[in-house]
């Protein structure tokens, strides 16, 4: 089954950073992009993995995929 490496950000978090407003450090570092490894038999099946716990509503925002190659 192949591994996916997800990119992904909070888009309220990053905006909320880059406006200078009051940001818990932890919350803060959801500005950067996370990577995440999801096995999955497809990409389609390895979004809807990760969008378990990073719902697009709370402005969690996809910016990359790969696949690891063999």
């Amino acid at each position: 089954m192949p591994t996916y490496m997800i990119g992904i950000y909070n888009k309220y978090i990053r905006e909320k950073v880059r406006n200078g407003e009051d940001v818990d450090s932890r919350e803060a570092a959801w500005e950067d992009t996370h990577y995440f490894d999801v096995e999955a038999e497809s990409e389609e099946r390895a979004i809807k993995v990760l969008r378990l716990d990073h719902k697009e509503s709370h402005g969690f925002v996809i910016e990359s995929i790969d696949v690891y190659k063999r």
